[in-house]
């Protein structure tokens, strides 16, 4: 299964999930319960030593008034603050390398990438995630739902999702165990048109044809993708790291 690969990969890397079809909407307060069952195309979530699960949305925090209710803040929003712009999620067994040789021979288009990265993988199957310009809203602190999380009210086992990456231009990639290296960059050059609220032409390149490999520019800079997030759930000091521990199966 590619995608739960990939989810777990950066999962073990980052403590955080790992969309792999960043076009569907996640925001911060989204609500639900984690339930057994046949997994939908494109969301699944497990905690280490745990059975599969599914995460179904029940509404969001804020439009429901439980963030009033519980006195819960209002989402942060926090602007990259790297110099190249472009943030990178690798797997844990990813090492960054030299880009230049013969990569850049395998893939001449790759030299003129602006922003660009190697990595070599040093077993099994590596990830990869890039994000250009990505912002990061979050609930501030994270132990402000602790409250709404324990309320008796609500049904058992809840997940919030508290921190979500937004982007207008990511790429995701997911190798196969004989990969050990892949490279990756972000080539933009002029319109040939210009256009009103259009900045450029950008484009994603990698240079492997093995594996599993993802990318979407939005032309006019909307952060419409969601390639990353963290949930949190009540399970003693867990409140804060994103970890999926149901309480049934602690």
């Amino acid at each position: 299964d590619p995608e739960r690969t990939y989810t777990e990969l950066l999962f073990a890397s980052s403590r955080k999930y790992a969309s792999w079809d960043p076009e569907i909407p996640v925001h911060v307060g989204d609500w639900g319960i984690i339930t057994r069952g046949c997994r939908p195309s494109w969301f699944a979530f497990w905690a280490h030593s745990r059975p599969q699960g599914i995460f179904l949305k029940r509404g969001n925090i804020y439009d429901d008034g439980l963030a009033n209710k519980f006195n819960i803040p209002s989402p942060k929003t926090h602007e990259h603050e790297g110099s190249s712009g472009v943030s990178w999620i690798v797997s844990q067994n990813a090492v960054e390398v030299d880009t230049s040789g013969a990569v850049s021979a395998q893939v001449p288009e790759l030299a003129n990438c602006g922003v660009k990265a190697s990595y070599k993988f040093s077993s099994g199957q590596g990830a990869v995630l890039c994000m250009d310009g990505d912002t990061i809203a979050t609930i501030d602190p994270p132990g402000a739902l602790r409250p709404l999380l324990d309320d008796p009210t609500l049904p058992e086992g809840i997940v919030i999702v508290s921190e979500v990456h937004a982007t207008s231009s990511y790429a995701r990639y997911l190798g196969t165990p004989e990969v050990r290296q892949v490279s990756i960059g972000l080539r933009v050059s002029s319109p040939a048109f210009p256009q009103a609220g259009v900045d450029a032409n950008a484009e994603w390149l990698n240079s492997s044809t093995a594996g599993n490999f993802k990318s979407k520019v939005n032309p006019d800079r909307a952060r419409t993708y969601y390639p990353l997030f963290r949930l949190v759930a009540l399970q003693g000091d867990n409140v804060s790291n994103g970890m999926l521990l149901p309480r049934d199966e602690t």
